[in-house]
């Protein structure tokens, strides 16, 4: 594909983005790839989670060395989300398109609001390990969220830091640490389903976009202290209203 070269740059700009703000970047990827790049969304799925396990991978690796990773926990969600996961999977190949569409712009739009009603706590004030059986109280809307993932490459860290934090009683940095590791999870489970129902990723895209979200991963963390947060979050929130509205009016 001729325009592949732009993902390196969006994938700077979306990386840099979502490390700054604290989000997964399949709810930015999948517009880019459908509204700029014209790729199908079947294909865009797996091209996005593929770029989202290398992103999700690094940062994983990370955090795993600084011993902030509650690993059972981690393994307790990956049990709970896989199958959800492969139903969204299944669910992205008899969908039509254009419904796939609709549906993502009805996701962007709810996390524009979901960004303009959460009020963040970024105290680090709580435990480094989570209780199990707590955990497993939620795993009915854990595994129902990961269907979106399946089917949209939309991550579910946006949902579960806040759950962490509130339910399980995570600090802050262990919560992001263990949703990150979650996430990483998620991709690789979602990009073996894909694979086994005969998805195809753009490979030249996935090779530019690489290095642009590695780079771009590197960025965010630095500026995030030089920026106003609240000004970067009403910029997001418009953009991501913006995008939730045309791919709505597209898919009709």
């Amino acid at each position: 594909m001729p325009d592949s070269w732009i993902s390196l740059p969006a994938g700077v700009l979306i990386a840099t983005m979502v490390s700054v703000v604290g989000i997964g970047g399949g709810i930015l990827w999948m517009p880019f790839f459908i509204i700029v790049l014209k790729i199908s969304p079947e294909s865009a799925v797996l091209t996005s989670l593929l770029i989202q396990t290398a992103g999700m991978g690094s940062g994983t690796l990370t955090f795993a060395r600084k011993k902030q990773v509650d690993f059972r926990l981690v393994i307790c969600l990956l049990i709970v989300t896989a199958p959800g996961i492969a139903a969204g999977a299944y669910l992205s190949h008899v969908i039509n398109p254009k419904n796939l569409e609709f549906v993502l712009g009805i996701l962007a739009l709810a996390t524009a609001m979901i960004f303009v009603s959460a009020s963040h706590q970024y105290g680090d004030i709580g435990q480094d390990r989570a209780q199990l059986k707590n955990a497993r109280k939620f795993a009915l809307i854990t595994g129902s969220l990961a269907v979106v993932s399946g089917l949209l490459s939309v991550s579910i860290g946006e949902w579960l830091v806040p759950l962490m934090r509130s339910k399980l009683s995570l600090r802050m940095q262990v919560a992001v640490a263990t949703s990150i590791a979650t996430v990483f999870g998620n991709c690789v489970i979602g990009v073996l389903f894909h694979f086994l129902l005969g998805s195809h990723a753009n490979l030249p895209i996935v090779l530019w976009a690489v290095p642009g979200v590695i780079i771009g991963g590197q960025i965010g963390p630095r500026i995030a202290i030089h920026i106003n947060e609240r000004m970067l979050k009403e910029i997001f929130i418009f953009f991501l209203t913006l995008i939730g509205i045309h791919l709505i009016y597209n898919s009709f």
